[in-house]
C-alpha cells in the first residue's frame, strides 16, 4: 500500500521564519538520528526544497528524497516512493543511491525482492568505491544469495571495505582469516582485524577477540583483557557476549568468580534465546549455582535448550531418571512455559 504524501507544509512552531541553511542542518541532524523527526519544525519544507532539487534531475537530491520517504522525515514514510528515486539517481552512476537501491531488492522493501538485482548494484557501488556496497557485496559472494558462492571473491572485497576503515569489513574479513574462508587460516591476522573492528565498537569482533583473547588463539591468553571486550560487547546487547562474560564470571578468568553475576549474564542471553546460555542456565540450577538448587527449573531449560543442542536432551534425559513422577510433571508444565514464551531461537 502506497502511503499518502503530505501535500502541505507542517506547522512552524516560531514566530521567526527559518532559513535554508538551518533547515539543511536539521536535516543533516535527522539523518544521522540526532533528534526526532516530530520535534523539528520546518522539516517539511526541507523536503519541498529537495523534491524540487530532484525533479531538476539532481543525483544528489534524489537519492537524499529517497531516505527522506523511506524514513518518513517531513513526509509519509512511503517505500515505493523511496526506490523510486532511489533508482532515478542509481541510473545517473550515484554510487550511494545504487546502495541504497541494492538494499532495497535486497530485503523486498518497496519493490519486490531480487537478490540478482541487489548484487548488481550493489557491485556498481563497490566499484564506485563505496565500502558500505564493497562489504555487502562480499557478504554476497560469502553466502552465495543473488551469486553464485565464491569465498575467493568474498574475502577480496571485504578487503576493499576493511582497507577503507569499515568495521563489518574487517570484522568480516577477521573470520575469515580465523577460519580458513576464501583465504589460508591465519589467526594472529584473524586478531589484527578483529581488533581494528572491535576498537571501531563493532559487537561481533568484540566478542570474537575476546574469545581469542581468553583461549590464545592468535595472540597471548589475556583474561583480564577477554572480559573488558566481552563486557563492551555486552553493553551492545550482544547474546554471544553476554553468555561468554556469564561464564567468565562462572569461571572466575579474568574476574573474580561470582555465581549470582554469572546467572545474571546467561539469562540476559537466554532472554535473547541463545541456546547456550539455556544450557548454562540449566547447569546452575541443577547445582545451586548462584540461584536455589531445583531440578525442576534445571530440567526445564534443558528441554528448551535439547531444541538447539543434542547434548542438551541427553542431559535433560539423565536429569530425568532422577527426578519423581510429581516433580517431572512439574518439570514438563515448566518446560511448557519457557517454550511458549521463548520458543526457539
Amino acid at each position: 500500500m502506497i502511503a499518502t504524501v503530505l501535500t502541505k507544509p507542517m506547522p512552524i512552531r516560531t514566530k521567526h521564519p527559518i532559513s535554508s541553511v538551518v533547515l539543511a542542518g536539521l536535516l543533516a541532524v535527522l539523518l544521522t538520528g540526532g533528534v526526532e523527526a516530530k520535534t523539528v519544525s520546518g522539516i517539511h519544507q526541507e523536503f519541498l526544497k529537495t523534491k524540487l532539487e530532484a525533479v531538476k534531475g539532481s543525483a544528489e537530491s534524489q537519492h537524499r528524497l529517497g531516505v527522506l520517504y523511506e524514513r518518513g522525515l517531513g513526509v509519509a514514510k512511503d517505500e515505493k516512493e523511496a526506490a523510486e528515486w532511489y533508482l532515478r539517481a542509481a541510473e545517473a552512476d550515484y554510487a550511494p543511491a545504487q546502495y541504497a537501491l541494492a538494499r532495497c531488492y535486497r530485503s523486498g522493501r518497496g519493490v519486490d525482492k531480487d537478490p540478482e538485482t541487489a548484487v548488481k548494484w550493489f557491485r556498481k557501488a563497490a566499484e564506485h568505491g563505496d565500502a558500505d556496497a564493497q562489504n555487502s557485496l562480499g557478504y554476497s559472494y560469502q553466502t552465495g544469495i543473488g551469486i553464485a558462492q565464491d569465498a575467493t571473491e568474498a574475502v577480496r572485497w571485504f578487503r576493499k571495505s576493511a582497507e577503507a576503515g569499515h568495521a563489518a569489513a574487517q570484522n568480516n574479513l577477521a573470520y575469515c582469516y580465523k577460519h580458513g574462508h576464501g583465504v589460508s587460516a591465519d589467526p594472529v591476522e584473524a586478531v589484527k582485524w578483529y581488533r581494528k573492528a572491535a576498537t571501531a565498537g563493532n559487537p561481533q569482533a568484540q566478542n570474537s577477540l575476546g574469545e581469542c583473547l581468553q583461549s590464545g588463539v592468535g595472540t597471548a591468553k589475556n583474561p583480564n583483557e577477554a572480559v573488558t571486550w566481552y563486557r563492551a560487547a555486552a553493553a551492545s546487547e550482544l547474546p554471544d557476549a553476554q553468555d561468554n562474560l556469564g561464564f567468565c564470571y562462572f569461571l572466575g578468568q579474568g574476574v573474580e568468580r561470582d555465581y549470582d553475576e554469572a546467572v545474571r549474564w546467561f539469562t540476559l542471553a537466554a532472554e535473547q534465546r541463545f541456546p547456550r546460555a539455556w544450557a548454562n542456565l540449566a547447569i546452575c540450577h541443577a547445582n545451586g549455582y548462584g540461584v536455589p538448587k531445583d531440578v525442576v527449573e534445571s530440567y526445564a531449560w534443558w528441554n528448551l535448550a535439547s531444541t538447539e543442542m543434542e547434548r542438551a536432551a541427553r542431559a535433560r534425559d539423565e536429569l530425568e531418571r532422577l527426578m519423581s513422577t510429581a516433580q517431572v510433571a512439574a518439570a514438563q508444565k515448566r518446560a511448557r512455559k519457557l517454550k511458549n514464551r521463548l520458543g526457539s531461537p
